[in-house]
C-alpha cells in the first residue's frame, strides 16, 4: 500500500505517520501540497492508493481533496468532511440536524447582529470566525465595549468570510477532546487552560488523561459520523446544566498533546485504520 500524507509540511505529527508506516513496512510519502499543479483527473499528483489530508490550508486542502476525489482517488478525509468540520457554520448545523447539542449560538452578520447576540447570550460569551482553527482569533467577550472596539477590526480589516462571525454561549467547564479513528474512540483527554481562558495545547494548555463516560463517547461517535469524518477530534464542553456539548469537530487534528496525554500511538491507530480499510476496500 503506498500512503501520501498531503501536507504543506512536515511537522511532528507527520514525522509520527512516516515512523509508524515504517515500523509497518508500509510505503509512505510527503505530498508538498503547495507544490502540486492540479487539473482535470489529477494526473500530475504522484499515484498512491490513499491521498491523507494534512494541510493546515483550507483552501488548498478542500480544493486537492475534491479535484483528487474527482478522478476516483480514495482521499481521507473525504471533500465533503473537510468542507463539512473546516466551516463552523456548517459543521454546528449538521450536529444540529444530527441531534447533537452544540453551544447556543447567534450568527453575526452585523453591528446590530453583535448586540442582539450579547442580549439573548449573555456575557461573557465567545466570539469566533467561522474558518480558523488552533484557538486563534477567538476572542472571550466580558463587557459590549470590548465588544464594539472588537468589531472595528472586523468591518474595517475583515474580507469576505472574515466578515461573518458566531457569537457562542462561553462554557466554563471541562474542556475534552475525543480522538476518533474511524469508528473506534482511541484517546480521550481533557485540556485546561494554562494563563489564557482557551484550552487549546497550541496557546499552552495542559492536558491530561481522562475517561469518557458512555454520553461523551455516544456524542464524539455521533458528531464524526454527522460531519462524515474518517479521522478527526471532537471538542466537547460541560454545557449550563452540566451536560456535553459538542464544541467543533477538527478534520485535521494535531495529536501531539493526545500523545502527551495517553499515551497512545496515534500515528499508529491511524495507518493501521488505513490499512484495515484498504484491505477491505480491496476483498470488495
Amino acid at each position: 500500500m503506498r500512503i501520501a500524507i498531503v501536507a504543506d509540511r512536515v511537522g511532528w505529527e507527520e514525522s509520527q505517520l512516516l515512523a509508524a508506516a515504517k515500523h509497518r513496512d508500509v510505503e509512505a510519502f510527503w505530498l508538498d501540497d503547495s507544490g502540486l499543479c492540479v487539473g482535470p483527473g489529477a494526473a500530475t499528483v504522484a499515484p498512491a492508493d490513499v491521498y491523507l489530508m494534512r494541510g493546515r490550508s483550507y483552501t488548498r486542502g478542500s480544493s486537492l481533496a475534491g479535484l483528487l476525489a474527482d478522478a476516483g482517488r480514495w482521499v481521507v478525509n473525504s471533500p465533503a468532511a473537510i468542507t463539512a468540520c473546516q466551516d463552523k457554520l456548517i459543521t454546528a448545523r449538521l450536529l444540529v440536524s444530527a441531534g447533537v447539542p452544540v453551544p447556543e449560538f447567534r450568527l453575526v452578520l452585523s453591528r446590530k447582529d453583535l448586540g442582539t447576540a450579547i442580549d439573548e447570550l449573555g456575557l461573557p460569551c465567545v466570539f469566533k470566525p467561522l474558518f480558523g482553527g488552533l484557538g486563534r482569533r477567538v476572542l472571550l467577550i466580558r463587557d459590549r465595549d470590548l465588544a464594539s472596539a472588537a468589531y472595528d477590526y472586523v468591518e474595517h480589516f475583515g474580507q469576505s468570510f472574515d466578515r461573518v462571525l458566531l457569537a457562542q454561549r462561553f462554557c466554563p467547564g471541562i474542556d475534552m477532546r475525543v480522538f476518533i479513528v474511524g469508528t473506534d474512540i482511541v484517546a480521550v483527554y481533557e485540556r485546561a487552560a494554562d494563563g489564557d481562558w482557551r484550552a487549546n495545547v497550541a496557546v499552552g494548555g495542559a492536558v491530561r488523561p481522562m475517561r469518557a463516560g458512555s454520553e461523551a463517547a455516544t456524542l464524539a461517535l455521533t458528531a464524526a459520523n454527522a460531519v462524515g469524518a474518517d479521522v478527526c477530534a471532537v471538542d466537547l464542553l460541560a454545557g449550563e446544566d452540566g451536560t456535553a456539548v459538542v464544541n467543533e469537530v477538527n478534520h485535521v487534528p494535531r495529536f501531539h498533546g493526545a500523545v502527551q496525554a495517553t499515551g497512545c500511538d496515534i500515528g499508529g491507530a491511524i495507518l493501521d485504520h488505513l490499512l484495515r480499510a484498504g484491505c477491505l476496500a480491496r476483498m470488495r
